[in-house]
């Protein structure tokens, strides 16, 4: 049987396609990661917390452990602290321009080359200049290290072939406290609440700006009440470091399980405290809150509820105005001992379901001695 090749050969074609791509994918990948830890020379210290005044300096060092294979060059500098787009700690980035820690950490050695399986000790210089302002500085002191080569192999030197650099960093938080007067002066410059942002999620967010020379540490956090009712009741942040000088500006709470209707108050607390570099510990701290509520029932649904409710108004108001305009024309009688509504209705000659319906008796239409009765006039209809 003859092939019609003009139709059989993009099949072919999409066929080869999809085994070249798969063997590309399954090609080797030799890739040598820098694998290191670093610590601080001091015993017993995750973190370096110095008190150095204006104009003086402070010896220490850090340890870098070579955890790999393979011999491994890295490089040692120090970096000023600032705030992640969250708020967290973090620091600046190498080519930043550094104008505290980051400008008075000095290496002997910045580049260093560590055998594998074996520790270094890298000794640094930290010099206050003598025109410090004093006051707390966040920063750090980091180790980064490009690994040897990533590599993607054909089968031959072909134009998939190539390497690419990557580099990791850790780094040793660093705290100098120069001192002097204290300026403690922060504030909470914005609170508020979107029902949709660009990702489509609800949030809160939250603005602060440190003011003081002071490192603040920040914790908010919501609590809402209302209807309907909600599994999680309670948001929290994890905590925010805002540096002295600096601002964070508009950080978001997700309220990932926001319903689509509601009506909630919502109290937005925000507990602040100074980090004590001296000691490593918070201190000072002061809670503010804020109240906000939020309605997130579309408005198309509140009017719908309020025409619901006019028209429940106009009903009642209907059946109150046509009973009273019934009742005006009815005479009293008012409950014997032993009456029944059907000896009612027969001593009136109306009926007893007109009595029943006019006084608005329900079935077993029990009545109760003294019961004031209203009976409507004899009419043609009310003597069946």
């Amino acid at each position: 049987m003859p092939i019609n090749t003009s139709q059989s050969s993009p099949i072919v074609f999409r066929f080869l396609t999809a085994i070249i791509s798969l063997a590309l994918l399954a090609a080797p990948i030799h890739a040598t990661l820098a694998e290191f830890s670093v610590v601080s020379a001091i015993p017993n210290e995750r973190q370096f917390n110095f008190t150095i005044p204006a104009g003086q300096s402070r010896d220490s060092g850090i340890i870098v452990n070579n955890l790999g294979n393979d011999t491994i060059t890295v490089e040692v500098y120090g970096a000023d602290g600032t705030n992640s787009s969250q708020g967290t700690f973090s620091l600046t980035s190498k080519s930043h321009g550094q104008k505290h820690i980051g400008a008075w950490v000095r290496f002997e050695k910045p580049t260093v080359t560590i055998p594998p399986k074996q520790a270094m000790t890298i000794s640094f210089t930290l010099s206050v200049p003598d025109n410090a302002t004093p006051g707390n500085y966040g920063g750090g002191v980091a180790v980064e290290a490009s690994s040897a080569e990533l590599k993607v192999e054909e089968e031959a030197t072909g134009p998939g072939a190539g390497t690419v650099s990557t580099a990791a960093r850790i780094y040793v938080r660093t705290f100098v406290k120069i001192p002097g007067e204290k300026i403690s002066n922060y504030q909470w410059t914005d609170f508020g609440f979107n029902h949709q942002d660009l990702n489509n999620k609800p949030r809160f967010f939250f603005s602060f700006k440190n003011n003081g020379n002071t490192i603040i540490l920040v914790q908010p956090e919501v609590t809402l009440r209302g209807f309907p009712p909600l599994k999680e009741s309670t948001l929290t942040m994890s905590e925010m470091t805002l540096q002295p000088g600096t601002s964070l500006d508009n950080i978001e709470l997700r309220w990932d399980d926001q319903p689509p209707v509601g009506f909630y108050f919502v109290d937005a607390k925000v507990d602040f405290s100074e980090f004590d570099i001296t000691n490593d510990q918070r201190i000072n701290p002061e809670t503010q809150h804020r109240d906000i509520t939020i309605n997130l029932t579309p408005a198309y649904i509140i009017v719908l509820i309020l025409v619901a409710i006019l028209a429940v108004i106009l009903l009642i108001s209907f059946v109150t105005i046509s009973l009273i305009k019934i009742r005006a024309g009815c005479i009293e009688h008012k409950v014997l001992p032993g009456e029944t509504i059907a000896s009612i209705a027969k001593k009136h000659n109306v009926s007893w379901k007109k009595l029943a319906q006019i006084n608005k008796l329900k079935s077993p239409y029990t009545l109760k001695e003294g019961r004031i009765l209203f009976v409507p006039p004899i009419t043609p209809s009310s003597k069946k």
